[in-house]
């Protein structure tokens, strides 16, 4: 334990403060949160960040644990000091396809449908749902990959409905065919130790962990809206996200190995410059800090390698649609959507396709201010590369302030039976 967590050691007893970790593939993001039930808020109080050492990570995958904790660790003392608090409790977001995400529709037929349900039955029905889903999900897995031994982290159900009938909760009420719709996030067993092996590391205490776009989808809008619709973007340093959210629930997500990296390598290797060179150059012409002539070279480098983002949304969104309509709203986020132009050069890209849209495509970012729920008092989270992790912290505080029987049970069932 250093000097400083010494100091502060008797407040990191307090069960309101926690840590928002996020592993990325160029570096390793904290925030300190603080939870005030009451309000149902969570303030941002701390601010760290590490950038990750080469070879720590690959895409999204973390290959060197070392380095990773050392990363992490950095990243945690900074945003300790900030917040004058050691917490310790953390939920983790490693994006891309380190932790995956799936919506399951599983239904259950009643023996007595005249009988109301009561908690009992409730947890009977749970406890045989959870089953049919995670059948669902190997047998999904197994399609494309011979490796089906995953572990669940975290569920939520984001729809029930009784004869065809949307109710919030079953309690109380009657009826044979309970339909429930349930969005997991899994990993595989051998990333799950990883994850528990540096937690562990790092002398915390595992809160959660969970597919980063399903926090974002349920933190740009109230928990139970029927009419949000959109596909999010989260466009990372290694990898690209793509999901859907229809009518407030939020379908499988589709993860490509195309991020802000492919268009650092573009520039150092067009212009004979170091990477390191490169992504200053990336970052000054994102922020319009250099002249015009030297603008109009990045852009026109850049044009391929976002025709190849493109095309990696495109084939995710193919996937998607099948019969159904995609929703005509897009909403970008992560720090490889801060390239300029990079919304207007989708937009023109999407009137080039012949994608099933119901109207024009609207491309909007996400903005920390667009995140419920959660307070920034620090000033330090500007653009878009803290969303997942005040998503994360949304993600936390709905947690802690579920009401719904259903979702504690199924919760508390993950826990013991697949998280231990």
């Amino acid at each position: 334990m250093n000097f400083f967590s010494k100091i502060i050691k008797k407040r990191s007893s307090d069960d309101d403060y926690f840590i928002s970790l996020d592993i990325g593939s160029e570096d390793v993001k904290a925030l300190v949160l603080n939870m005030d039930k009451k309000q149902k808020k969570v303030f941002v109080v701390g601010v760290g960040e590490e950038q990750q050492n080469i070879g720590n990570m690959k895409g999204n995958s973390i290959k060197n644990i070392s380095g990773v904790i050392s990363a992490s660790k950095k990243a945690i003392d900074m945003a300790n000091r900030m917040a004058k608090n050691c917490p310790k409790k953390v939920i983790i977001g490693v994006n891309g396809e380190f932790i995956q995400g799936m919506s399951v529709e599983v239904c259950h037929k009643r023996d007595n449908p005249n009988i109301k349900i009561d908690a009992n039955e409730i947890k009977n029905i749970i406890h045989k749902v959870q089953e049919k889903a995670l059948n669902k999900i190997r047998k999904k897995i197994a399609e494309t990959n011979t490796d089906n031994s995953i572990q669940l982290t975290s569920a939520v159900i984001v729809n029930i409905s009784i004869d065809g009938y949307r109710v919030t909760s079953p309690l109380g009420f009657k009826g044979i065919e309970i339909k429930f719709r349930i969005f997991y996030s899994f990993l595989y067993d051998y990333r799950l130790k990883i994850i528990k092996d540096i937690v562990k590391k790092l002398d915390l205490e595992l809160l959660d962990m969970v597919s980063e776009p399903y926090a974002v989808a349920m933190s740009i809008g109230t928990k139970d809206s029927t009419e949000f619709n959109s596909i999010l973007v989260d466009i990372g340093s290694g990898t690209t996200n793509v999901a859907i959210v229809r009518e407030g629930n939020i379908e499988s997500v589709k993860t490509f190995n195309v991020g802000s990296q492919v268009f650092t390598k573009s520039i150092a290797d067009k212009l004979d410059i170091s990477i390191s060179e490169a992504e200053d150059l990336k970052i000054k012409y994102s922020n319009k800090q250099i002249d015009d002539e030297m603008s109009e070279k990045i852009k026109n480098i850049s044009s391929n390698d976002c025709d190849v983002l493109f095309t990696g949304i495109e084939l995710s969104l193919s996937e998607f649609s099948n019969s159904n309509l995609l929703p005509s709203k897009l909403l970008l986020y992560g720090g490889g959507s801060q390239l300029l132009h990079i919304d207007e050069i989708i937009s023109k890209l999407f009137l080039e396709k012949n994608l099933s849209f119901p109207s024009e495509t609207k491309v909007k970012f996400i903005n920390v201010k667009d995140i419920i729920n959660v307070i920034d008092k620090t000033g330090k989270l500007h653009g878009f590369r803290y969303i997942n992790l005040i998503s994360l912290a949304n993600f936390v505080l709905g947690l802690e302030i579920e009401d719904n029987l259903s979702n504690k049970i199924l919760r508390n069932l993950i826990k013991e039976k697949y998280n231990k």
